[in-house]
């Protein structure tokens, strides 16, 4: 396994997206700091005041929304071309004729990816949050901060376990079209769920979301980490606020992180089998 997960490192730093990918992120996350540098010194607001501590949370809520984004592209652009890509140019052929069975080295190109996935996201996410709290001022207590991490990092190795089985079925452009659009699906109906707070929801949106959150349950996992990051129930009022689009109308329960960790389970299982019948 360790053989893997150092050959997946150096295919990552071997493709220019991987470079692209740290100088977006560095960039990224300098422009963050200098905002809510700039940000939590406008005004003579008490550091506990409602209106500050409301502004920190939007902050925060940014930040970790573009934070997602960056992890999910990196899961995408590293890996969707892992099974065909590999076909078309040769190497997979040559990897497969090593006597070890197909499933296993399926899973084994899964946590070579993930091990560097989990690195990257979680290095993100306790940047953004560290800023907020160091610059701004904004209250994490360790234990939130630990639940929100975990799921943070859950996120995209779902979205891993998606990519991946897609891999095996289309070529690489269209698996990263396909997976692009079902991420995109999942966060528009996050943002959409976010704007019914204020104007009421309708019985077709509730089941829109609800089918949206079944399919790729990334947006909803995203959610319940912000929501545990920033206090959970401690700060339930003010997440349903005032923040738009990023309001979080409903938090996924634990018999929903239970789902994602089946749906997870129920992917790998397909892909390993896809890719043991697979003609190479």
């Amino acid at each position: 396994m360790t053989m893997y997960i150092s050959a997946t490192f150096k295919e990552l730093t071997r493709k220019r997206v991987f470079l692209v990918t740290l100088i977006l992120t560095f960039i990224f996350l300098v422009l963050f700091a200098f905002g809510v540098r700039a940000i939590s010194g406008i005004g003579e607001q008490s550091q506990f005041s409602p209106e500050r501590l409301l502004n920190n949370m939007v902050m925060m809520m940014l930040g970790l929304f573009f934070a997602q984004f960056l992890s999910a592209f990196f899961v995408l652009f590293s890996t969707m071309g892992t099974v065909t890509g590999e076909q078309e140019n040769g190497l997979l052929l040559a990897v497969a004729a090593r006597p070890i069975s197909r499933w296993r080295l399926y899973l084994a190109k899964w946590f070579g990816h993930a091990v560097w996935i989990v690195a990257y996201s979680a290095i993100l996410f306790v940047t953004v949050v560290w800023t907020v709290h160091s610059l701004a001022g904004l209250p994490i207590l360790l234990g939130d901060l630990l639940r929100g991490l975990g799921l943070f990092v859950w996120m995209p190795l779902l979205f891993l376990s998606l990519t991946m089985l897609g891999s095996v079925y289309l070529p690489m452009l269209g698996n990263g079209i396909c997976s692009a659009l079902l991420y995109g699906l999942a966060l528009f109906s996050g943002l959409v769920e976010g704007i019914t707070v204020y104007e009421g929801s309708h019985p077709a949106l509730d089941k829109f979301f609800l089918l949206t959150g079944l399919l790729l349950p990334t947006d909803s996992v995203y959610r319940r980490s912000v929501y545990e990051v920033v206090g959970g129930a401690d700060w339930a009022g003010l997440m349903t606020a005032d923040m738009g689009p990023f309001s979080i109308a409903s938090v996924p329960s634990n018999v929903f992180l239970l789902y994602t960790v089946g749906y997870a389970a129920l992917l790998l299982l397909l892909g390993c089998r896809a890719f043991s019948r697979k003609d190479l």
